[in-house]
């Protein structure tokens, strides 16, 4: 499992002080984001010099409990399934032990015409050794 943390930003909430949803899932994200770095794989150097590029497919998501102004953050990510051209993943976002969002979400990689394309075996095997050593 991957962990990121963030603090919720006083931009980050809406009228009533919670965090807006769409938030939500720029923390995930973000948590995304640094996982792929943290296990070697920079995205800037694969749309710059391979013309590859993640984007999200699909996601599916739960909002179980409101975060606030102030609050500490834990998100964490995990691998559900790897396929030819997409990872799954689950991703929570929890304030000390509760889980105030849930989500699953399809990544996809696109070539530089926007078409689908297979996952290189360099971003499979970095998955696969980062998730399966914990």
């Amino acid at each position: 499992m991957f962990f990121f943390e963030c603090e919720v930003y006083y931009e980050d909430t809406d009228m009533g002080g919670r965090v807006y949803y769409a938030n939500y899932l720029k923390f995930v994200e973000r948590a995304r984001s640094k996982l792929l770095t943290s296990i070697g794989i920079d995205q800037r150097y694969l749309l710059e010099k391979e013309g590859l590029y993640f984007i999200v497919k699909k996601i599916s998501a739960e909002y179980l409990s409101p975060s606030f102004f102030g609050d500490k953050l834990l998100i964490n990510t995990h691998v559900l399934d790897i396929k030819k051209a997409t990872l799954i993943l689950g991703q929570k976002i929890l304030r000390k032990d509760k889980t105030l969002f849930d989500c699953e979400v399809k990544i996809a990689l696109l070539n530089s015409r926007g078409k689908v394309t297979k996952l290189p075996n360099e971003i499979v095997n970095k998955m696969k050794f980062f998730f399966d050593a914990q």
